[in-house]
């Protein structure tokens, strides 16, 4: 019997401790709507449906995210309660000890004072990773032209999917619309071998100027002047990334049409030279 109770005890602490380690782990960044969806068949880049499988499973595992985080904020809580419940008496003996005179006990508090200070920096540390949510991970940067450029459609696909159910309806609109010229503006620049203006601004929309501007408004008071602010600089990158596919689709036509006059010059005067056939 004594056996039997001695393994109960360790395999109930045993899961205990993994259930704690569990909770108390840092927040991590859940796959979001536009994920399931692409494997589903369905194009990534329209809007959402208010309902979908995808945003069903979405919604459910953020909120089973933001409970574990809750619980293991309450866990980090008891934890730092019951440390301090076990430093505090040792460290007022060790005190006592120290003042009348103990060097071993001087020795020990400076340790455990230590090792107090660690615990209180681990569980802050902790703290702030269980409640704030990481942003998107950062895809992997090749040197390959397309490579980086499907790495930068995949980030505004994130930064899309990411802001979408948090605008009012026009800002959705807009922002589905900005990010779609965005998009076909970085597949018109993706072979380019140097970086022009037109790639480079194609990529600073996707990169930075996008997440940049949602991130502000949404740190901004709600009002109609923001919104209305958010609409006319959503525009701003939309008529940029349109005049940049427009301007690339004029020069393949150019191309296309001096490609044209090339061959016709080119056997017209073949033509030409050949000696006549005599009937």
């Amino acid at each position: 019997m004594p056996d039997l109770n001695a393994a109960t005890i360790f395999t109930v602490a045993r899961t205990g401790s993994r259930v704690v380690r569990y909770l108390i782990r840092p927040a991590q960044r859940l796959p979001t709507a536009s994920g399931l969806m692409m494997t589903g068949g369905r194009d990534p880049w329209l809007p959402a449906p208010a309902g979908s499988a995808a945003e069903t499973v979405s919604r459910a595992r953020r909120a089973g995210s933001l409970v574990r985080r809750m619980l293991g904020l309450l866990a980090l809580i008891v934890l730092g309660l019951l440390g301090a419940l076990l430093v505090g008496p040792l460290l007022f003996l060790l005190g006592v000890g120290t003042a009348s005179g103990s060097d071993v006990a001087g020795i020990l508090l400076a340790f455990t004072l230590a090792a107090a200070a660690f615990g209180v920096y681990w569980t802050a540390r902790r703290a702030r990773q269980i409640l704030r949510v990481p942003e998107e991970a950062a895809l992997p940067v090749t040197l390959d032209l397309a490579g980086a450029a499907a790495h930068d459609e995949a980030a505004l696909l994130a930064t899309l999917r990411l802001h979408e159910r948090t605008l009012p309806a026009p800002a959705r609109a807009a922002l589905h619309a900005t990010a779609i010229a965005t998009r076909d503006a970085l597949r018109v620049t993706a072979h380019d071998q140097a970086l022009g203006r037109d790639t480079y601004d194609a990529q600073q929309a996707a990169r930075r100027d996008l997440p940049d501007l949602l991130s502000v408004y949404r740190a901004a008071p709600p009002t109609a002047a923001a919104d209305l602010e958010l609409l006319m600089q959503l525009g701003h990158i939309e008529r940029r990334m349109r005049a940049v596919s427009t301007e690339r689709a004029g020069q393949g036509q150019r191309k296309l049409e001096a490609h044209g006059r090339y061959l016709k010059d080119k056997y017209s005067l073949s033509e030409e030279t050949l000696p006549k056939r005599e009937n």
